[in-house]
């Protein structure tokens, strides 16, 4: 019997959405829909010139492995490039969000949640939730110009953050490590 020598092609409507910088920190974005956008939302332009963005569809039934698989995919190329990534997911993705933070460690400096509800485990990473009133809660949340505002200021805090570590790091002598949660270690 002949194999098949064809490629298996993903649909454009499920291939996450890449726009933003080449490189530079990243933002993962995990939206509950089975399909993905033609284009970001346009609240979320500005944040084009900042981070590489990839947009990714999950439907949130899915224990779905294909979704799930080019989510890893886009969390792998980030962790080859060893880029500083922040997870944005709605609520609906809860535990497949803090699946990925759980999985990437190495990369993933912070989860901000948009919807209702709480985050039930620990995520190893400062997480935020910025709440939705119960009407607007769906996947277009993560569209509205005043989440996206909120989501922009979390993730200036964390980039805040990130930068400052080795900064403050320096001035008290302790050795930066980032193979250390936190990325400071004692020493020197």
């Amino acid at each position: 019997m002949a194999r098949s020598n064809r490629l298996a092609l993903v649909s454009s409507a499920k291939a996450p959405l890449w726009r933003g910088l080449d490189y530079g920190p990243a933002v993962v974005v995990l939206s509950p829909s089975a399909t993905r956008p033609r284009e970001l939302p346009d609240a979320w332009r500005p944040l084009e010139q900042l981070y590489q963005v990839a947009w990714c569809a999950v439907p949130p039934q899915a224990g779905g492995a294909g979704s799930l698989d080019r989510l890893e995919d886009v969390l792998e190329t980030l962790a080859d490039r060893a880029t500083r990534t922040q997870v944005v997911a709605h609520t609906a993705l809860t535990e497949v969000a803090c699946r990925v933070v759980a999985e990437f460690p190495e990369i993933v400096r912070g989860l901000v949640l948009v919807g209702q509800g709480r985050v039930r485990e620990e995520t190893g990473v400062p997480t935020t939730v910025i709440a939705v009133p119960g009407d607007h809660v769906g996947p277009g949340s993560l569209a509205r110009p005043d989440v996206v505002a909120d989501i922009a200021e979390v993730l200036a805090a964390g980039e805040r953050r990130i930068r400052t570590r080795p900064r403050l790091a320096g001035v008290l002598g302790l050795a930066v490590a980032s193979d250390t949660p936190g990325g400071i270690a004692v020493g020197g």
